[in-house]
């Protein structure tokens, strides 16, 4: 057992990809319930922000945990650190759908602030020996706007509160959260998956200054566009958000350049990423289905992009080489379902069938990570001897 919390938390990826996966079927399989008539409400709320802050901030948790002990060589995270955010996630997801939102949004606030402290501790701390690179700016900006979101979504929520408030602060939470931590983490995890060289460190050159500084502009651009979404720019903002997403990406991340090394998994993270920015273009210039053009965003680009930096983190760390550079079938049969998903929710809001669309979509996204999940599982619980 010992060894295994210490592989537990050297890889703590091994704890939160999982989890994060079951998390998400309870946020999608709400639709299912409700029109199979098992339970006889529903709320698109707590759906989302159970994507997002338990599905999403779990596969976030899952690679920095990983990643920011590794890059700054420094200590891996600790095990009751690790047990009380996996706590932490399944708390909110429980009070999101009992509709404790105080609760839930606090715990968030409580899992984003442990992470910026153990960030913090890591970068700047006398342990480690590298600093981030450039784009890792927008981190703190993403983890502010998931604090933020959170806490207006608590206080809207509450006797007395602002419909506003929850407007705002579900637009910093759903879409601010994750643009940042995607273009900030993108410029380094997507380079590397790509084939190509990491990005420099910050303070290495006045180059990188300069870069970080653009990044910078990038996340305030995001944040901006996101209040002017709540003040009412609905055409837009969203279009500009998109457009500053998807040219960071292009010139940080590096999305437009060829593949440098082989493997599905890499082309399937590619294709998310460029779903990224395409979900708020298509939401300003068609605002009446707005809704269902964001789904381009969360379902093709975050969910599938989460899933394929999971699938790669998880074969560069336990040497699963044909999973990372090879053609396996998992890889087709998760991103086919996810995509075709993705197009279910998007036309379900055309058609008289709309319960029926979702219910099938959801079917078909937990039918593909499930075989995801199946997949990996023995990988994850490997014995650390073995």
């Amino acid at each position: 057992m010992a060894s295994r919390v210490a592989t537990w938390r050297r890889e703590p990826f091994r704890v939160f990809f999982p989890l994060g996966t079951l998390l998400a079927w309870v946020g999608i399989g709400h639709w299912i319930a409700y029109w199979a008539g098992w339970v006889h409400e529903y709320s698109c709320l707590s759906h989302g922000l159970v994507q997002v802050q338990g599905f999403l901030l779990a596969f976030a948790l899952g690679f920095l945990l990983t990643a920011i002990p590794r890059r700054t060589g420094s200590a891996p995270p600790s095990a009751a650190g690790v047990a009380t955010a996996a706590a932490g996630l399944i708390v909110s997801t429980v009070a999101a759908f009992t509709q404790r939102l105080w609760l839930a949004e606090g715990v968030t606030v409580a899992i984003i602030l442990g992470l910026v402290a153990f960030a913090v501790g890591r970068f700047l701390g006398t342990g480690g020996t590298r600093r981030p690179p450039a784009a890792f700016v927008l981190l703190p900006m993403g983890l502010a706007c998931g604090i933020a979101g959170a806490l207006l979504i608590a206080w809207g929520s509450s006797p007395g509160g602002s419909l506003r408030a929850i407007g705002l602060g579900r637009l910093l939470v759903e879409q601010g959260l994750f643009f940042c931590l995607v273009m900030g983490a993108g410029a380094l995890v997507l380079r590397l998956m790509a084939g190509g060289l990491p990005p420099p460190d910050l303070g290495t050159s006045p180059a990188v200054t300069r870069a970080a500084m653009g990044y910078g502009a990038a996340g305030v651009a995001v944040i901006a566009s996101l209040v002017a979404e709540a003040a009412g720019s609905i055409h837009l903002a969203p279009v500009l958000r998109g457009l500053v997403v998807g040219g960071t990406l292009v010139r940080g991340a590096g999305i437009a350049e060829a593949l440098d090394a082989p493997g599905w998994n890499r082309r399937v993270a590619r294709l998310g990423a460029w779903l990224v920015p395409l979900g708020p273009i298509l939401a300003g210039l068609v605002p009446d289905f707005r809704i269902a053009a964001l789904h381009v965003t969360f379902l093709g680009g975050f969910g599938v992009l989460a899933f394929a930096v999971a699938t790669h983190v998880t074969a560069a760390h336990l040497d699963l080489v044909e999973l990372r550079d090879g053609r396996p079938w998992v890889v087709a049969v998760l991103a086919g379902a996810m995509l075709v998903a993705m197009v279910g929710r998007i036309t379900a809001d055309g058609v008289a069938t709309y319960f029926e669309h979702l219910a099938t979509a959801g079917a078909l996204w937990i039918g593909g990570t499930a075989c995801w999940l199946v997949y990996l599982v023995p990988a994850w619980t490997r014995r650390p001897e073995a």
